[in-house]
């Protein structure tokens, strides 16, 4: 449990579940601000682990759930079964796409739907949520932008991909797409992360660098001229909004103020083309709007401010 500093009020007591990297971030940032809040992993098939989930959400204030499912019989199900207090979805993605099959195969908890405050990290999911009966807002999660003045484009033009390691993250990713990049444009150098050259197919183009998980990415967006992110479902990327924030270029799937939005190979090739004619030309300058938008939307503590306002208005009193 994380207890605030001394001298900071107390807010109320959260119970943060589901995805790690933004639940222990949370964890952080809403101590900062007064909350005794608490993350707790994914107990698996550890009864010991779901009993543990289950006392520390009786006597939390807000439960706090960073991805969902929404079947029936689903711990999300089991939850909200004995909860009474608040409890709060942040749909962040790919489990939107799972709920979504779950409605068309008449398999929706109810309870879920019903009870539960519903938010998105991406304004099109809310739409796509709709369609499996849930209301929901869109509301940013938040995210850790540069706000400093943003390193020069590198003097070599080069574009950051990403490809996860994971089976099943991999199945919305268009690989296809990534692979022919490097061949379409043999002078600039393309580096992909976070899988390495093991885990890709053979072989590999010579301008392209496959390397395993980065833990400090400001290197490596110093290198960057441009970001590519291809997914046929996606919510919002904290890539993207890191890139843009730094002054980059983003060709990305999904709209994002800033960005360029580009779908299959013909359509990002185009993009990547303008870009490095642009370069050569010698007027490709940092993509001020880009970054200008990112600060906008996730800058100066916006996010958490919001949350921790959303949160403080289902205290009771």
């Amino acid at each position: 449990m994380t207890i605030p500093p001394p001298g900071e009020a107390q807010r109320g007591s959260i119970l943060i579940l589901g995805l790690p990297y933004f639940g222990r971030l949370l964890v952080r940032d809403l101590a900062a601000l007064g909350w005794s809040a608490r993350y707790i992993d994914h107990p698996g098939r550890h009864v010991g682990g779901w009993a543990k989930v289950a006392s520390a959400a009786t006597r939390a204030d807000i439960v706090y759930l960073i991805g969902s499912r929404i079947d029936r019989g689903s711990p999300q199900d089991n939850l909200l079964r004995f909860r009474r207090k608040p409890v709060v979805i942040h749909w962040v993605g790919t489990d939107v796409q799972i709920a979504v099959d779950e409605h068309r195969r008449d398999n929706v908890a109810l309870r879920i739907a019903e009870r539960a405050t519903h938010w998105c990290d991406a304004p099109w999911l809310v739409e796509e949520l709709r369609t499996a009966g849930v209301r929901s807002e869109y509301v940013p999660l938040p995210i850790p932008v540069a706000e400093s003045d943003p390193p020069p484009l590198p003097e070599r033009f080069g574009v950051l991909l990403y490809y996860p390691v994971d089976r099943l993250a991999r199945a919305v990713f268009d690989i296809d797409t990534m692979l022919r990049l490097p061949a379409a444009f043999p002078d600039v150098h393309f580096t992909l992360i976070p899988s390495p050259a093991e885990t890709l197919p053979d072989p590999l183009p010579a301008n392209l660098s496959a390397r395993p998980w980065v833990d400090d990415m400001d290197p490596l967006y110093r290198e960057t001229t441009a970001l590519v992110r291809l997914t046929t479902h996606d919510g919002q990327s904290f890539m993207a909004a890191e890139a843009l924030s730094r002054g980059r270029y983003v060709i990305w799937t999904h709209p994002m103020p800033g960005a360029i939005q580009a779908e299959g190979f013909e359509q990002v090739s185009e993009a990547l083309r303008g870009l490095v004619e642009r370069h050569r030309a010698g007027n490709l300058a940092v993509n001020a709007d880009g970054r200008r938008s990112a600060l906008e939307r996730f800058g100066g503590g916006r996010p958490l401010a919001e949350l921790d306002e959303r949160f403080r208005a289902m205290l009771p009193g």
